[in-house]
């Protein structure tokens, strides 16, 4: 099989999802798969014909057609590695939405996902300009957006409806159990569709596991800051999270805040600074996290940190570290392999 054709990547975080989940339901079969758990550091991304040689070929060990929505009930936010982070800093399902549309090309870079808002319902869909990835593929992604989209929220909200391209499956009772909806095959479009009420909805707080991600890059940003001596308390941590949301204000980080723009702004006066100075150093510190980790490309930062574009972020690491993005990763990686 040609494992590099035009269909694009799916993250690595559905392969560790996969081999979690097999490590739970079918620990003999999850000792037998003979393809490789992706590594911390390595390139976060798997070309599709291999994601659907993995999942065939674990089909085919466990003759279960429910296989992919069993898989993508097992889901966790902390599963979802960068999309887990960016969604739990974000205030409510519109804006995880918007952040999953946003980076959509480093979680399921297949076709081009489309988003539409008609009446009384945001219609979530994907055709087939390069081409159909299949049953196993499509059915895992979606049955991971319904299932990762409740995780996120206290309380479960179905689709209106599902659709799928793909022809229809010898167990379409399973479909409509899981979705909890009407769901259709052979459409001329993949479509989930929800009550656009759905947007505003809340998130519910950070399970354990997220919330210590979370924490963990606090920790990393107040590294330099003794405890109790932060002027302004969780100021740091508020900037990181409103970058995470790619949102960036300062009325968004006043917000986190609970208090005025005009207070935040005459704190960071009164200590010499600005909010302007204060986004740089935290987004560049952000982007030293993210070039250490080595699993997202120098676009793909700059992207998550809510730059215009790879030059601004280039030119604003440079202006706070001394050197440019690329020269810090390679310094990095050099240190790592000397200490090996």
């Amino acid at each position: 099989m040609n494992l590099h054709s035009n269909l694009g990547h799916i993250s690595a975080s559905y392969v560790n999802l996969l081999f979690d989940w097999l490590a739970v339901a079918h620990p003999k079969v999850a000792q037998e798969i003979p393809y490789k758990r992706p590594l911390a550091g390595e390139l976060n991304r798997i070309e599709v014909p291999q994601w659907q040689e993995m999942l065939e070929w674990t089909y085919q060990a466990i003759q279960d057609p429910a296989m992919p929505l069993k898989i993508a009930a097992h889901v966790r936010p902390a599963n979802m590695g960068l999309l887990g982070y960016v969604a739990s800093c974000c205030n409510n399902l519109g804006e995880a939405f918007a952040r999953l549309q946003q980076f959509e090309n480093l979680v399921y870079s297949v076709n081009v996902l489309e988003v539409a808002l008609q009446g009384d319902e945001i219609i979530l869909r994907w055709g087939a300009e390069r081409g159909r990835p299949g049953h196993w593929v499509d059915s895992v992604a979606i049955g991971v957006l319904f299932a990762f989209t409740n995780h996120l929220i206290a309380s479960p909200v179905y689709p209106r409806r599902v659709q799928f391209i793909n022809p229809t499956p010898p167990n379409p009772a399973d479909f409509t159990a899981f979705f909890q909806c009407p769901v259709e095959f052979n459409c001329k479009f993949t479509e989930v569709v929800w009550p656009v009420s759905l947007l505003e909805m809340p998130l519910k707080a950070p399970d354990h596991v997220m919330r210590g991600m979370l924490d963990e890059q606090a920790r990393l940003l107040l590294k330099q800051v003794k405890a109790g001596e932060e002027a302004i308390p969780g100021f740091q941590k508020a900037i990181q999270e409103s970058v995470g949301a790619g949102i960036p204000t300062l009325n968004e980080v006043a917000r986190r805040l609970c208090v005025s723009t005009r207070t935040l702004q005459r704190r960071l006066q009164e200590q010499g600074s600005s909010f302007r100075d204060e986004l740089e150093r935290v987004r560049v510190e952000m982007a030293k996290n993210c070039l250490q980790a080595g699993e997202l490309s120098l676009a793909d930062i700059a992207n998550f940190l809510a730059y215009n574009d790879q030059s601004a972020f280039t030119h604003a690491f440079k202006r706070v570290a001394g050197v440019s993005p690329a020269k810090y990763q390679r310094a990095k990686r050099q240190q790592v392999l000397k200490a090996g």
